[in-house]
């Protein structure tokens, strides 16, 4: 049974988490006021790394192959070892360098051949996936070199790509002066090179653990700019140990054989996702690879006794590439809050296993009361990514008949003085009406006024070749928006009685169309499917800021219908 997103979620299932700065979000822990407290701190964080950023090393670019520096990616030869790392990082908090402890994160640490030590992720929030930079060692003492590149990343700016060098310097805080709008001044921090501080020390304790000698000392990687100045983008580390660290990353036999399993989870606790991950049976153990998003090849397992598969907590999953997070497996159980606004706040426990019913015939694992999450180390819930009531099946493409279309909120048309437009706002669903996963390339729909399909043409939509009125799943333009299974259409012309859509399914060789569902015969709540109409659309980001219209990013749309009903979505226009 598919349930209607029409309720916002609140701003926590958006912030990041205490060790990761997770970029899928986190769920926070009921009983932890310090996880929650940090939470609140680190609600917003820049994305200028974590979205834009990714790693010359695993995606060169042909734009400018020369500039990157490949040797700094490469691991120096010795001795490899994973260390957990504890100390201080900062990352931009609105636009502002902000600190916050963390215990659980982890360095990977060469004892070179040549007698020095190499650091990877030495700052441990720029994204650099795979950057070493070089500690010489004389007696117990590492010495890091200030000055040094630490990290080397490509931003795709649209139609150009850049590539920016960050060099590792030491940071200090800096008084600046500045005026308000009513010509008052002020004053306020600033962070700027600390051009005294060239080097770093650490000591080798006996034990095999790094202690800082300079913990008071802030570092990050700074850009030098054309006149020879450095600006730092926030991202830095202080106080930091690194500990001896044995445990390793869980994987799987050589001999496993992967085929295609659906995944299918409430990410929200509302609307069902669906996702193709790689799966395999072997010695009664059932293995995922792809499970966690900012490690697609991890891999977990469950334990198959009979017509169960046990889940065990805290699977060692390894280091992210992105945060330098210890990363974990925890099963969890959760409990959602709605308040009156229709805010939901999602709040979980970890649970020593999961227990998933299992049907050996169907290759099919399923749990219908608890979580997994993909968690930013050991000791608390921390989540990069979490996924409810989830639910792996073996999956083979057939001919099927798709889910019908569902309505979320429907704009008449209305003419102004600017302009004159309606819209249509409904789910269309990657399940068939046995609710199986349904391939999304395949998936398309049509819009119908009365019984005519709209049609989309080259004359109003010059990036058309020709008339369409076959829309696939994934295709957005102006008017025209696709944000998973949230749909909208902007149409502009009221010359018909009723809005439809049909969902149409060509996968293993056959097309099969649901029916056109009206939104007349919707029954999308009685107050929408009586004869109330919407009066008034709102739309807001997530900082609660209003705008005109649907800007980039996830919008909050808020709908006023004339019988005083308020409706709330969200909407995510790339």
């Amino acid at each position: 049974m598919k349930m209607r997103l029409t309720f916002l979620l609140l701003v926590s299932l958006f912030v990041a988490s205490v060790y990761g700065q997770a970029p899928y979000g986190t769920i926070q822990d009921k009983d932890n006021a310090y996880v929650n407290g940090r939470q609140e701190r680190v609600i917003k964080k820049s994305v200028r790394f974590a979205d834009k950023a990714f790693t010359p090393a695993l995606q060169p670019k042909a734009e400018a192959p020369t500039e990157l520096d490949s040797s700094l990616f490469v691991q120096p030869e010795g001795e490899l070892q994973l260390m957990r790392r504890s100390g201080v990082d900062y990352l931009p908090v609105w636009g502002q360098p902000a600190p916050a402890t963390y215990e659980e994160k982890g360095t990977y640490v060469v004892k070179g051949t040549d007698g020095n030590y190499y650091f990877k992720n030495f700052v441990t929030n720029m994204c650099n996936g795979g950057t070493w930079i070089k500690g010489e060692v004389e007696g117990n003492v590492i010495t890091v070199k200030m000055g040094q590149i630490c990290a080397q990343l490509w931003f795709d700016n649209g139609a150009t790509n850049q590539l920016y060098t960050y060099y590792l310097h030491a940071l200090k805080e800096q008084e600046e002066v500045g005026t308000d709008w009513d010509g008052n001044e002020y004053t306020y921090t600033v962070y700027v090179l600390d051009e005294e501080i060239t080097e770093i020390k650490f000591n080798i304790e006996a034990d095999g653990s790094i202690t800082s000698q300079d913990g008071n000392v802030l570092y990050g990687g700074m850009e030098e700019n054309e006149d020879g100045t450095f600006s730092w983008p926030g991202y830095g580390d202080m106080d930091c140990t690194f500990f001896p660290f044995d445990e390793e990353p869980q994987t799987a036999p050589e001999e496993v054989e992967y085929s295609d399993y659906v995944f299918s989870n409430y990410p929200y606790a509302t609307d069902i996702a669906y996702r193709i991950l790689q799966g395999c049976i072997l010695d009664n153990v059932f293995y995922v690879k792809g499970l966690a998003e900012i490690m697609p090849e991890a891999v977990i397992k469950a334990q198959i006794e009979g017509d169960k598969a046990r889940v065990e907590t805290n699977q060692f999953l390894g280091v992210d590439q992105k945060y330098s997070t210890l990363v974990y497996l925890k099963p969890c159980s959760f409990t959602i809050e709605t308040d009156e606004w229709g805010w939901s706040t999602i709040y979980t426990d970890e649970v020593d296993e999961m227990v998933m019913d299992y049907d050996a015939e169907a290759s099919r694992f399923a749990n219908d009361e608890l979580g997994l999450l993909i968690n930013a180390g050991k000791m608390a819930v921390l989540s990069h990514e979490q996924y409810l009531r989830p639910t792996f099946y073996k999956f083979e493409e057939k001919a099927a008949t798709p889910a019908s279309p569902e309505w979320l909120q429907y704009y008449p048309y209305t003419e102004t003085e600017y302009s004159s437009w309606g819209y249509a706002g409904f789910n269309i669903f990657t399940s068939d009406v046995d609710d199986n996963y349904i391939l999304p390339e395949k998936l398309f729909y049509t819009c119908y006024l009365d019984e005519t399909p709209l049609v989309f043409s080259p004359e109003d939509y010059p990036e058309l070749e020709e008339d369409m009125t076959v829309i696939p799943y994934g295709f957005s333009n102006y008017d025209i928006v696709a944000s998973g299974a949230i749909h909208y259409i902007y149409f502009h012309t009221g010359d018909f009685d009723k809005f439809g859509v049909q969902t149409i399914y060509r996968g293993g060789g056959e097309e099969k169309r649901s029916p056109i569902i009206y939104y007349s015969e919707s029954g999308i709540d009685e107050a929408v499917a009586g004869n109330a109409v919407v009066v008034e659309t709102s739309y807001y980001d997530l900082a609660g800021r209003k705008h005109q219209g649907l800007n980039r990013g996830l919008n909050i749309v808020v709908m006023k219908y004339s019988d005083g009903t308020v409706k709330s979505t969200k909407v995510m226009v790339k």
